[in-house]
Order: C-alpha cells, then structure tokens, then sequence
C-alpha cells in the first residue's frame, strides 16, 4: 500500500512475482527518464494515448504533467478528470509503473509555473533555448498543469528474475 495526502494507494505486483515495492516504485517514477503515457477517453469514448514529460512527489504520490492546453488530451482529462498512465523502460531488463488516477488541472500561478518548470528541468537543460519557449508558453496559458492522484500502481521488474534467465536475455 502507497499512502499519499491521507489515503492509501493500492498497489499490485505483475504476474510472475516481479513486482516493486512501494519504495522502490516510487523511486522509479522519481527517477526515471521516460515520458508518461496517459490514456484518456475521448467524448466519444474512444482511447487516447499520449506521450508527455512529467515529474512525481514521492510525498504525496502525485504526477504532474504538462499538456497543451488546446489539446485533445487536456480536453479529455477535463471532461473525464480520469487518466491510465504508464512509466516504463523498454530495454530488457523491462521495469515499469503503471496505474489510474484521477487527474484534474492547475492553471497559472506561481504553483503551477514551478511544477513547469521543475518538469522541464528532468528533460532539458536550463540553458538550453527550448527550455524558455516552453517556460513562456506555460506563462502566457498555452499549457496547463495536470495532477494525478493515483488510486492503484500495478509495477513489474524484470531485473528481479532468477540469474539463469536474466543472463539469457530476449
């Protein structure tokens, strides 16, 4: 069990025994390098997926990610306030997170504008000029803020499989 800002997540390990702990899941998602992948539904209930960059509070178990703000996926979270997400590795041993929360937006403000640019910061260097463009395009609203609270994890690490068939690679 995960608790973040007073409940508890429900956490699941992947079949074959090759689950995280909640320690260990955490830091995964704090420390990985990989985009979040959000699903979300469409008004015509269609899936969606997309790929964005995205940080987490090991504190209270929160993602944030930042999404266009005319974009069909910040339409869906707004219209659903529900995500799937998924954070893995796809180079063997595979490793990843994956789970449902609910998702709301951050709009403006001095809060928002630090989670931007602490997202940016795990993906591009301060100095580099991509990291202003999109700093200024947060500022002036063309992206928004989503925070999603998880309800579950389910994880799996491959890297935890007996020697014999880690050795043997895919």
């Amino acid at each position: 069990m995960v608790k973040g800002a007073g409940r508890t997540i429900r956490t699941y390990e992947a079949d074959k025994g090759v689950g995280m702990s909640e320690a260990e899941a955490k830091r995964f998602l704090a420390e990985s390098r990989s985009v979040i992948k959000l699903g979300t539904v469409d008004s015509s209930g269609e899936p969606n997926v997309h790929p964005v960059w995205y940080c987490f509070e090991p504190e209270g178990s929160v993602i944030y990610a930042f999404v266009g703000k005319p974009s069909r996926k910040a339409a869906n979270i707004e219209k659903t306030r529900m995500v799937y997400f998924l954070v893995d590795q796809d180079r063997w041993p595979y490793i990843g997170v994956r789970g449902k929360g609910g998702a709301r937006e951050l709009t403006g403000g001095p809060e928002a504008m630090a989670i931007v640019e602490k997202i940016l910061a795990r993906y591009v260097k301060k100095d580099h000029p991509m990291f202003a463009q999109f700093l200024g395009n947060a500022k002036k609203g063309e992206y928004v803020v989503v925070e999603i609270t998880p309800r579950y994890f389910s994880t799996w690490d491959y890297g935890k499989m007996p020697p014999s068939l880690l050795a043997a690679g895919l």
